[in-house]
């Protein structure tokens, strides 16, 4: 079935640009434009714009805008990506029920404790605004099962959901993977790569990898952005990478390290399956994680990893890894779990959409 597409969001994300570069492969016949109040893809990730016929920027006349968006792409579909909610309801009611939205959530603001870190902040009726983005759209998707539970827990689901996790692209992964039973070259090497903070979130990782690396374990770290004061805590920093190169330099390591400060946000940890999990495994790394309900599932259930219950004795219990078996394992399933390999599941939930 052919269809326009407009995706909304108040700053377009690397999950917008993995639906796109997928649909775009998948089915030429979609065709896809993009409102936004940020900044273009290409600002954020170096490339694509390409992916979408149009952009629309949305100023301070943000209804208006809008509208004209709407009135000039005449889209099939609105895929609504929060946060903020808000932009779902301005869709709904600019659209006033003429075109379905689709409620995209990558955060969920009632388990959030710290503000969200996307340049905006939530108004005061942001609950209300949530239950409104919910229950009014036409189909949800979230990124984990235990996501959609906490959302149903608090707001009436529509007809039509979706888990969608945050898998990788399979186009930016390596094409080989070193041997699984390759020779170890001295002690086990542990790599992070994505967001750090220093304000007590669940980015805030100092004690964590203060402790990695009190227990003599290697730890290189590729942040998204600058952040000296991780320095001094025995990690080796480097320097920020494009996606390519990155991926090109993750499957030298033995682990990708998935723990996050628990301290402020538990609730919202459980729910998430952060991009950079899908991308270890992608680039043939088994996970640490700590245990974070969707995480420890994911790990348990294709076995692409370990779940730790605390940092105690973390040496001794790497050192005892059957690292053969996990990397095996991991290389065995990591074209599965790409966005390319799962888009159908997008295809079929905007058709059944659109054709209702």
């Amino acid at each position: 079935m052919p269809m326009r597409v407009l995706f909304l969001q108040q700053q377009p994300c690397v999950r917008a640009l993995k639906y796109a570069v997928a649909l775009r492969a998948a089915r030429p016949d979609i065709r896809l434009a993009f409102a936004y109040r940020g900044v273009k893809l290409s600002k954020l990730y170096a490339s694509g714009d390409e992916l979408f016929e149009r952009w629309y920027h949305l100023g301070n006349g943000l209804e208006r805008d809008l509208r004209r968006a709407v009135g000039e792409f005449r889209p099939d579909l609105i895929h609504s990506h929060n946060l903020p909610d808000s932009l779902t309801v301005l869709a709904l009611e600019v659209t006033g029920g003429s075109i379905p939205v689709v409620h995209d959530v990558h955060d969920f603001q009632s388990l959030r404790r710290t503000p969200y870190e996307d340049g905006f902040s939530e108004p005061r009726d942001a609950i209300a605004l949530e239950k409104r983005a919910v229950e009014e759209s036409a189909a949800l998707v979230t990124v984990s099962e235990e996501l959609l539970a906490e959302i149903g827990l608090r707001h009436r689901l529509p007809a039509r959901v979706l888990t969608f996790p945050n898998y990788a692209l399979r186009r930016d992964l390596p094409c080989e993977l070193p041997p699984p039973d390759r020779p170890r070259n001295g002690a086990l090497r542990l790599v992070y790569q994505g967001s750090l903070a220093m304000n007590d979130g669940h980015y805030d990782l100092r004690e964590l990898f203060a402790t990695i690396t009190a227990a003599k374990v290697k730890l290189d770290v590729y942040p998204n952005r600058p952040i000296p004061h991780y320095r001094g805590l025995g990690l080796d920093i480097r320097r920020k990478l494009p996606p390519a190169r990155l991926f090109a330099a993750l499957p030298a390591y033995d682990l990708g390290w998935a723990g996050f400060n628990t301290a402020l946000n538990g609730a919202h940890l459980d729910t998430a399956l952060p991009n950079k999990v899908y991308e270890y495994i992608g680039c043939g790394l088994p996970v640490l994680v700590l245990r974070h309900k969707a995480l420890a599932r994911l790990v348990d259930v294709h076995g692409v990893g370990v779940v730790l219950d605390g940092l105690g004795n973390l040496a001794e219990r790497l050192e005892a890894l059957d690292l053969v078996t996990l990397r095996r394992q991991v290389a065995k399933i990591r074209f599965d779990l790409t966005v390319e390999a799962r888009i159908g599941q997008v295809v079929d939930l905007y058709e059944s959409v659109v054709r209702a």
